[in-house]
């Protein structure tokens, strides 16, 4: 009984240190935050912080592995299909969204690029240097996405991206400049 308690204390207690970092983002950046402003939102001794996390970025990287655990990927999905499930997740988590795209945690963008990465049948033809624009450019759009309020469903932004990447309204556009130049 006494191991059942103390599991569920510990759950508890890096769960509430998580949340506590967490909306500790949301107001400033992960280098003002100090395990001393952690502790007393979260109601802890600083031994008790440190019991479970070396500093706050061993922290936040907890939250980050276990935010990537819980994102299930079809293995037999088009690359398009993944992103749009990579951006539900994000879109059901406000608060990992912008630890990502806000403070410029890289290590979810790495899983996002695991997703998109050439090896998927559509993606096969892009070398190295495409696959990067193409990924940067991609990250771009979330990053406003996210820092514009997340307004469009992550189907709506999987379609915006889509089309920015077979660029069609470029394409549209190119084609209109072309024709008021013969004209």
């Amino acid at each position: 009984m006494v191991g059942i308690k103390n599991n569920r204390r510990t759950k508890y207690t890096k769960e509430i240190i998580q949340k506590t970092v967490l909306d500790q983002l949301q107001e400033k950046p992960i280098d003002a935050i100090t395990v001393t402003d952690i502790c007393k939102k979260a109601d802890i001794n600083r031994t008790t912080f440190y019991r479970y996390y070396d500093d706050i970025y061993d922290c936040v990287d907890t939250i980050e592995d276990k935010f990537v655990d819980t994102i299930e990927l079809p293995k037999d999905s088009t690359p398009f299909k993944s992103l749009e499930k990579l951006l539900e997740a994000f879109y059901k988590n406000h608060q990992i969204s912008n630890l990502v795209f806000v403070e410029g945690r890289t290590r979810l963008l790495e899983k996002m690029h695991q997703v998109m990465s050439p090896g998927d049948k559509e993606m096969s033809n892009f070398d190295e240097y495409q696959g990067t624009y193409i990924m940067l450019g991609m990250q771009g759009i979330m990053k406003r996405w996210v820092k514009n309020g997340m307004k469009e469903t992550p189907y709506q932004l999987t379609k915006i991206i889509e089309k920015v990447l077979f660029a069609d309204e470029l394409r549209a556009a190119r084609d209109n400049l072309k024709e008021k130049q013969s004209q």
